[in-house]
């Protein structure tokens, strides 16, 4: 009882510190909710924003098709001096937002120079013209000089109780060690609550991190209300490049040595018929990442959805349970095609796994694993109980389970280090001390299909 209740005051003053920073502007045209991804390459940076009120020319239309306006990005690779100009497109986003900014912005930076930094910042057509603060992001170098290769890996961060993930990721985002945060699902507790506003305060206060760093996305089980709404509307994905929103809730690209796949584990709970497109891009992609010249190229493949295939926890989830319905759907795909990591979140704990297929143990340690590495990072901060998260394990489920990390308030993330085409380490850490949770080194020799 005294450990929960002095973690509620340190949580309560966490959240004290960060209540009234990244609030939404009060001026109903300016900028708000800046934030970065990758396009369909590393060369290619996509700026998306928000306004309250509609700054460019609409002629009373008020549909969700987007169009072209004349907001948008000026951006150049020195301080001050932003001599390039892209035009936005932009679209006016209602469903499940009726309080929330609706008219939403998307720039695409192409062609940018590879280990470039580049300096921007967003401006708005209004009668009395907004521009931003001046961000910077920078381009992922070469894939011959890409090593090292590191990630920031996390799910599960609210908007209230993710305050003490917050300020570790603003370092994270602005230290150059870098190249993507990257969210596996669970946003804000959630987007669409107090009908939009949520989402827009839990976006608004991400800026400081992602403005500066891509942020890359899969959804998660409470981003489904209003057939995924919120999720296809805040945020651009590689695949949705060539469509209105983000109509694909999966995608995959090729980040320095790393194939990333990003999938969707609730279309297997609510959308059936996304279950045979969802399986076929699969089948595919990683039949194209997996082929022997493509492995020498980019020999690491890294799958993350939200939710897991195992877990230790006792809450009733579709991890704890032999007949996992994701599970079923999915884990002979990844290990046909060699997938090296499966991260995931769901579960508001930390759990690292032995390589396993089919609730076997191929080995105990992680020398040339002939099997898929899971890891469960649902840490980042969720909204239950006063911010103490609490998805309980008792002990390992099985052999697979290495290594545990449950207790209440125990927030962290995860970076995923790639040092070379052998050897990449997993390390997760805790918010509060900094220190290691956990840490492993994998060495894999052998890439390819187990």
């Amino acid at each position: 009882m005294f450990y929960a209740d002095a973690l509620r005051i340190v949580c309560g003053a966490l959240f004290l510190v960060l209540s009234t920073a990244g609030e939404v502007p009060e001026n109903g045209t300016a900028p708000e909710q800046i934030h970065l991804s990758f396009g369909s390459t590393t060369s290619e940076i996509v700026v998306m924003w928000s306004t309250r009120q509609p700054v460019d020319a609409i002629n009373s239309s008020h549909g969700a098709e987007p169009r072209s306006g004349h907001s948008g990005v000026r951006y150049g690779v020195r301080s001050g001096q932003l001599s390039s100009v892209e035009s936005s497109f932009f679209w006016q986003f209602t469903r499940g937002n009726p309080d929330g900014a609706q008219w939403v912005y998307r720039t695409r930076l192409k062609n940018l120079t590879p280990g470039a930094t580049y300096f921007y910042h967003v401006f708005t057509n209004a009668t009395i013209p907004f521009v931003s603060d001046e961000f910077q992001f920078s381009v992922p170098k070469l894939l011959n000089e890409a090593y090292p290769l590191q990630v920031v890996m996390f799910g599960d961060m609210g908007k209230t109780h993710g305050s003490p993930t917050l300020p570790h990721l603003y370092k994270e985002a602005r230290s150059g060690e870098n190249t993507a945060l990257i969210h596996v699902g669970d946003f804000a507790y959630d987007l669409g609550s107090d009908n939009g506003m949520r989402g827009d305060v839990f976006m608004q206060r991400l800026q400081d991190a992602a403005a500066y760093i891509p942020y890359m996305t899969c959804p998660g089980n409470h981003e489904i209300a209003y057939e995924f709404s919120h999720y296809r509307n805040r945020f651009t994905m590689p695949t949705d490049m060539e469509t209105p929103l983000g109509d694909q809730l999966w995608w995959s690209m090729d980040i320095g040595p790393v194939h990333f796949v990003s999938y969707d584990t609730e279309l297997y709970f609510v959308r059936p018929d996304l279950m045979r497109p969802h399986l076929d891009f699969l089948n595919d992609d990683l039949a194209k990442a997996s082929a022997p010249e493509q492995r020498k190229k980019v020999p690491w493949i890294v799958a993350f959805g939200h939710r897991p295939m195992y877990c230790s926890n006792i809450d009733g989830d579709d991890c704890t349970t032999s007949k996992s319905t994701v599970r079923a759907h999915l884990e002979a795909v990844f290990y046909k095609y060699g997938v090296d990591f499966i991260v995931q979140g769901h579960e508001h704990s930390y759990e690292r796994f032995y390589p396993v297929f089919n609730e076997t143990v191929t080995q105990l340690n992680y020398h040339n694993p002939r099997a898929p590495i899971h890891i469960i990072s649902g840490q980042a901060g969720c909204n239950e109980d006063f911010g103490i998260c609490v998805s309980m394990t008792v002990g390992p489920k099985g052999k697979w389970s290495a290594f545990r990390s449950w207790l209440p308030g125990m927030y962290g993330y995860g970076k995923l280090k790639v040092h070379n085409a052998t050897h990449a380490e997993w390390t997760q850490l805790f918010d509060i001390s900094r220190a290691f949770s956990d840490s492993v080194m994998i060495v894999q020799e052998n890439h390819g299909p187990f």
